[in-house]
């Protein structure tokens, strides 16, 4: 499994949960500061989610972040299997987002 499968799958799964609650691709934008643009290029999979803003667009999609990652662990074939992590806790992935956006700020 590749990563350019794996983003095409949370993009997925981030579309349909923005669908469910019946959003634009802007009015999500909105909620983040990005703009629709780049919410559509990560439904896509055209770009890799940083787990910052993973963080976001679960918060402002009202989802758990977990519900968005499960299942990966499992993904894979014979040949190529996906080696994930167990996911971690919701604080631990807040605290590594919030230094991410240090470091890079």
């Amino acid at each position: 499994m590749c990563d350019e499968t794996i983003g095409r799958l949370l993009g997925r799964r981030l579309r349909q949960r923005r669908r469910l609650l019946d959003l634009t691709q802007r009015q999500v934008a909105d909620r983040c500061g990005l703009t629709f643009q780049l919410i559509h290029k990560y439904e896509a999979g055209l770009v890799h989610l940083s787990v910052a803003r993973l963080l976001l667009l679960t918060d402002a999609l009202r989802i758990p972040v977990h519900e968005i990652l499960e299942g990966l662990q499992a993904l894979g074939d014979a040949e190529d299997r996906l080696a994930v992590a167990p996911v971690a806790p919701i604080h631990y992935l807040r605290e590594v987002a919030s230094n991410d956006h240090a470091i890079s700020a």
